[in-house]
């Protein structure tokens, strides 16, 4: 049967990565019309660059754009109607309104919001400028780019250390730039040290990232004295941390760190607006929880629907 075109939106679903696309895949499999804003055309969000997820129940080894392409498809088979255009703004009046960037108006009767987050940016002088020409967020796309030369990763967590382990495999050298201690899962800090050339500078942040037209080294500061030093390298990987993606919310919604107040259910103080994975205040950051979230929030879309 063909569905009707005048409402793909009884339920809006604002953001294509893991938990996104399995609500979006869960409502619509429960009979709803959905329709999924993603806008950035990376579906997956943050883990389409992962070269192995960590975590699924599953058989074998899958990348992040593996699940997320596999999550699309299923999404789509599903009746999932895809807007690939960017949500500029969500009105929770009398009637949600989420209007995107080309200024269409869309009236969905439930909102799951699972907008993800966004790296967090260093600040510095040559980050913005030298962004293609050496700065590089994604190791698994760009690491090849590096093979026998020397790089920086930022950070300590698990996104540092997985793409510093992508990273190894290609380039001379890379130096793993940490303010403190690592704090990535065990499993990934042991294969970390089984590698040779990785070497780490602790208690640095970055100051500045020189170069003309391309990367030529970081200039690093001691946080514990504030002495300045310099590190030669081609590329500079910063993952320290990330940002919720909520500039179209309403005020009303976040909390003071800009995620969504919402309970584990995704229930937020408007009875019609969920909340999933890393938007969410209180998430907890792994894959399987990302996609639970997703589903859980769907569900509560529907029944909201169904009364």
């Amino acid at each position: 049967m063909t569905r009707p075109l005048k409402n793909l939106c009884e339920i809006a679903v604002i953001g294509g990565g893991l938990a996104g696309l399995a609500a979006a895949r869960h409502a619509a499999r429960l009979g709803r019309l959905v329709t999924l804003f993603e806008g950035s055309g990376m579906y997956g969000g943050q883990v389409a660059t992962v070269d192995e997820v960590d975590g699924l129940a599953a058989p074998g080894h899958f990348s992040g754009q593996d699940v997320a392409i596999h999550l699309l498809e299923e999404a789509q088979k599903a009746g999932v109607h895809v807007v690939d255009v960017p949500v500029a703004r969500l009105t929770a009046g009398d009637k949600l309104t989420i209007t995107d960037e080309e200024g269409r108006a869309y009236h969905p009767e439930a909102v799951v919001i699972a907008s993800g987050a966004s790296l967090r940016k260093l600040g510095v002088r040559g980050e913005e400028e030298l962004a293609g020409r050496g700065v590089s967020r994604c190791a698994t796309c760009d690491g090849g780019f590096f093979r026998e030369q020397d790089v920086a990763v930022i950070g300590g967590g698990d996104a540092a250390v997985t793409e510093a382990l992508v990273l190894a495999r290609h380039c001379r050298e890379v130096v793993m730039v940490c303010r403190s201690a690592l704090k990535a899962k065990r499993a990934y800090v042991d294969r970390l040290d089984a590698r040779e050339n990785v070497r780490f500078v602790w208690d640095s942040e970055v100051a500045e990232i020189a170069g003309e037209d391309e990367v030529t080294g970081l200039r690093l500061k001691d946080i514990r004295n504030g002495t300045v030093s310099e590190l030669a390298c081609s590329g500079v990987f910063p993952f320290i941390g990330v940002e919720p993606n909520t500039g179209f919310m309403p005020a009303a919604l976040l909390a003071k760190s800009g995620h969504i107040k919402a309970d584990d259910g995704g229930n937020t103080s408007d009875r019609r607006i969920f909340a999933a994975g890393a938007v969410r205040a209180g998430y907890g950051g792994n894959v399987v929880q990302a996609m639970s979230e997703g589903v859980s929030a769907a569900e509560a879309a529907v029944r909201l629907l169904a009364k």
